[in-house]
């Protein structure tokens, strides 16, 4: 039998087979391969034992799901939104050619935020829309946007990822709240898990405040689309627009065309992934 990993834990999995419920277990094998069993994996089942991992058109490590059709990155006033994590989000989502958006929750503590993010991501042909839990708004465009759709949404801890599964399904999970002392969220989430019905199906995944791109710093600057319309204008071939002279991408820094705050994001990346691939090759 095949069915779907719905929520995993350390020792058992939740199998959607033919739309039920079966708890399973998993071969010991693949329960200690790196890549292990994910929420999101299509598996084969024998007897209540997970066999067989098939092939994935897709894998995320932070949320560690699979073969899902979206990603919903969710920010929020409280906690203080990190660009760093949307940055490198995005860039994964790239690398694994699976579509985003940003929800922008909470427009009831700051509506000013939409603002900032649109400014900041809109021209990138990201989808940046406002939502509120709370009050609702915003929530049936969610579900019309992620029907039919494997959706995960991800960001950091406390941006309301369980209060919008919530909203979107009149369920009471418990959600998070912001520490008042440090301003960062506290973990309520701490497995990803599919919520399904009616045709929705949303992937609650714990927050984090780390993440890796998961490219190469050759793939960086084509998962940059207003570097890459410009890159033809560029003095060097395969300019990376960092350290190289007569390069397009900085003078439209320089002059203001293209967001400075950005480009200083991504050459911090540019430096960490190339930082990483030095410690890699020395070990």
């Amino acid at each position: 039998m095949q069915g779907q990993v719905y929520r995993a834990s350390s020792d058992s999995y939740i199998v959607n087979i033919d739309g039920k419920s079966v708890k399973c277990k998993a071969r010991g094998i693949l329960k200690i391969k790196s890549d292990g069993i994910c929420v999101g994996d299509y598996v084969e089942v024998d007897g209540g034992v997970i066999t067989k991992v098939l092939e994935r058109k897709n894998k995320f490590v932070r949320p560690n799901v699979s073969n899902v059709d979206l990603i919903v990155a969710v920010i929020s006033p409280e906690p203080k939104p990190d660009y760093y994590l949307i940055d490198k989000l995005y860039l994964n989502a790239v690398k694994e050619d699976v579509e985003m958006v940003i929800a922008v929750n909470k427009t009831d503590i700051n509506p000013m935020l939409f603002d900032e993010i649109k400014k900041e991501y809109g021209g990138l042909g990201i989808n940046v829309f406002s939502l509120c839990a709370q009050t609702g708004e915003g929530v049936d465009y969610l579900k019309g946007l992620v029907n039919g759709k494997l959706t995960v949404l991800a960001g950091q801890s406390a941006v309301g990822k369980t209060s919008i599964i919530n909203s979107a399904f009149s369920l009471n999970l418990l959600t998070g709240s912001v520490s008042e002392k440090i301003l960062r969220g506290k973990h309520t989430t701490t497995k990803s898990e599919i919520f399904e019905i009616n045709g929705v199906r949303l992937i609650d995944s714990p927050g984090f405040a780390v993440i890796d791109a998961m490219v190469s710093v050759e793939e960086l600057p084509d998962c940059y689309p207003e570097y890459l319309k410009v890159a033809c204008e560029c003095k060097f071939r395969g300019c990376k627009h960092v350290s190289e002279p007569d390069c397009k991408v900085k003078e439209l820094v320089k002059n203001g065309e293209l967001s400075a705050q950005r480009y200083g994001r991504y050459v911090e990346i540019y430096n960490e992934i190339s930082s990483r691939r030095v410690t890699y090759e020395k070990n």
